[in-house]
């Protein structure tokens, strides 16, 4: 049931129903969706309770669709974790332009300087963070100080 039908079904309730046909229909007509939604769940407990007590063996056309949604979902798994790794290596990657960008006069200098070669302003840092723990890792730190897992340079 949406948020919408929850507050209509709400004020519903609220409102007397004497003399009032569409109202009483209405209030009805939800109590059959509600009905009719603790039916589907308990068709999904049977269901399931029915597949783990062997139903796999006697249902197999039920078992093969199960095992081919199980391989989309790792597939999707797999797609949201590799897009969460593209963002964090994006996002990795401008921190890295951005602190190689002199603030003074917009020049990108090499990777790993420290002062701009066009005007000499310091430049910088860029501030790493433990996959771990999430605790900022000092500038030079091969290991978390929190909690010891290897930082990545």
């Amino acid at each position: 049931m949406g948020l919408l039908d929850g507050l209509v079904k709400g004020l519903a309730d609220m409102m007397p129903e004497q003399g009032n046909p569409e109202l009483k229909a209405f209030k009805a007509q939800n109590e059959m969706k509600d009905l009719a939604a603790k039916e589907d769940a308990i068709f999904t407990r049977l269901g399931k309770q029915v597949y783990a007590d062997g139903g796999s063996e006697k249902y197999p056309d039920i078992k093969t669709e199960l095992d081919a949604l199980a391989v989309s979902r790792r597939e999707i798994e797999e797609r949201i974790r590799a897009a969460q790794d593209e963002t964090v290596a994006k996002k990795k990657a401008e921190e890295a332009e951005e602190a190689r960008c002199c603030p003074e006069c917009g020049t990108v200098s090499p990777e790993g300087a420290a002062f701009c070669q066009i005007c000499g302003s310091r430049l910088a840092q860029v501030r790493r963070f433990c996959p771990q723990c999430g605790s900022e890792a000092s500038q030079g730190s091969r290991f978390c100080n929190e909690c010891g897992t290897k930082i990545e340079e």
